[in-house]
C-alpha cells in the first residue's frame, strides 16, 4: 500500500511520579493502572471498546520492560475518532513511546515502535488489522509499505504540479473491526480456493459470482498500487488521481465500503474538477481524500462540504512521525 502521515497528531503530555502508577486521561475518560498489580488481560467482547493502553502495558511487560516510576499522562488528538484516520494506531504508537521512556529503554527505532504498537492494538486481541497505520504513524512522511511484511520505502511528497490532497470527514461513524473482519475473511476464502496466490488463474473450487467480483477487484487494487508506486515521481497528478478513483470504485463495488454520503462527496468533488477521490481506512463511513490541482483547492473544499462533509483539511505536508519533545 501507499500511505501518508496526516499533519494531525496525537500528543501525550507526561509528568513522571515516584509512585508506580499510571494515570491516563483521554477523550474525557480516566484510567489508572497499578504497575505492580495490573488488571487482567482484556478479552474482547462485541460492542465493547478495546483498552489499548492496558494491552500495551501487558505486551511491554511480557517483553521484560521494567518501570522505575509512574506518571500522570494527558492524551489529546487532532485526528477525528473512528473515522479511518488511524486515531487508535496513533495513540498506540505514542503510548508505546511513553512507556519506553518511563522504562528507560534505549531509543526505539521507528520500526520497533510500529511493531510494538501493532502487537498492542492488533495481535494482542487477534484482530484483523494490518501494519499500515502503525508504520505510517511511527515513520511519518509518504511511504510504500509492503509487499513483504514490514517492508517500508519512503516516497516523495507530491510536487505542486502533481496537485494537493484534501481530507474530508463525512461525519458517519464506522465499524472498523467489522469491515476489516468481513473483507479479510471473504478474501482468505477466495485465496484458499485459488491455491494461495492471487495471480493464480486456476481455481481448485468453483467461485461464486460475488467471489469472482471480489477477486477481480483485489487484483485491480494490487495492479493500481504497483502502477502508482512505479510511476510515483513521474506520473502527473491527473494520472495518480485517476488510479486512486479506480481503487475507490473497486472498494465501493466489490467490498461495499462506501456510503451514500461518501458517494455524494465523491460526485461533488469530481464535478468541481478533482482528479480523484478515495475512501480512507477501512471505509464504510469516516473520511475520504480528494486529489486535485492546487488552483482548484477552494472549489473542491467547498464542493466536499456541499456534498455532506462536516470537516475538511488541506494536506499540504505530512507529519514527520513519532518523536519525544
Amino acid at each position: 500500500v501507499i500511505a501518508a502521515a496526516l499533519p494531525l497528531c496525537c500528543k501525550i503530555e507526561v509528568s513522571p511520579t515516584v509512585v508506580k502508577e499510571l494515570y491516563l486521561e483521554f477523550n474525557g475518560a480516566v484510567r489508572k493502572f497499578d504497575l505492580e498489580n495490573l488488571p487482567a488481560r482484556q478479552e474482547p467482547k462485541p460492542c465493547e471498546d478495546l483498552d489499548f493502553a492496558l494491552s500495551a502495558l501487558h505486551e511491554v511487560i511480557k517483553d521484560g520492560w521494567i518501570f522505575d516510576c509512574g506518571a500522570e499522562c494527558i492524551s489529546t488528538t487532532e485526528l477525528p475518532l473512528k473515522a479511518g484516520c488511524s486515531s487508535s494506531s496513533a495513540f498506540c504508537v505514542a503510548w508505546v513511546q511513553v512507556l519506553a521512556r518511563l522504562c528507560c529503554r534505549p531509543k526505539l527505532s521507528a520500526l520497533e515502535l510500529a511493531q510494538m504498537a501493532h502487537r498492542a492494538e492488533v495481535l494482542h486481541f487477534e484482530s484483523p488489522g494490518g501494519t499500515m497505520d502503525h508504520v505510517t504513524s511511527a515513520f511519518g512522511g509518504v511511504l510504500r509499505i509492503g509487499p513483504a511484511l514490514w517492508d517500508v520505502q519512503r516516497l516523495s511528497f507530491p510536487t505542486p504540479e502533481q496537485g494537493v490532497w484534501i481530507l474530508a470527514y463525512s461525519g458517519e461513524p464506522k465499524d472498523t473491526l467489522g469491515h476489516l473482519q468481513r473483507c479479510k475473511n471473504d478474501r482468505l476464502k477466495i485465496l484458499e480456493k485459488i491455491g494461495g496466490c492471487w495471480d493464480n488463474h486456476d481455481s481448485t473450487h468453483p467461485l461464486t459470482d460475488n467471489e469472482i467480483t471480489l477477486l477481480k477487484a483485489t487484483r485491480l487494487n494490487r495492479a493500481m498500487e504497483k502502477q502508482a508506486f512505479s510511476s510515483w515521481s513521474t506520473a502527473s497528478g491527473s494520472e495518480l488521481g485517476h488510479w486512486m478513483l479506480q481503487h475507490h470504485e473497486a472498494l465501493r463495488d466489490a467490498l461495499m465500503l462506501s456510503t451514500l454520503r461518501l458517494e455524494s462527496m465523491r460526485k461533488a468533488a469530481m464535478d468541481a474538477g478533482a482528479w480523484g477521490f478515495k475512501v480512507v481506512g477501512s471505509g464504510g463511513g469516516g473520511c475520504a481524500v480528494a486529489w486535485t490541482r492546487a488552483t482548484l483547492t477552494s472549489n473542491v473544499k467547498a464542493a466536499l462540504k456541499d456534498g455532506g462533509a462536516v470537516q475538511v483539511w488541506l494536506v499540504s505536508e505530512t507529519h514527520s512521525g513519532a518523536y519525544c519533545a
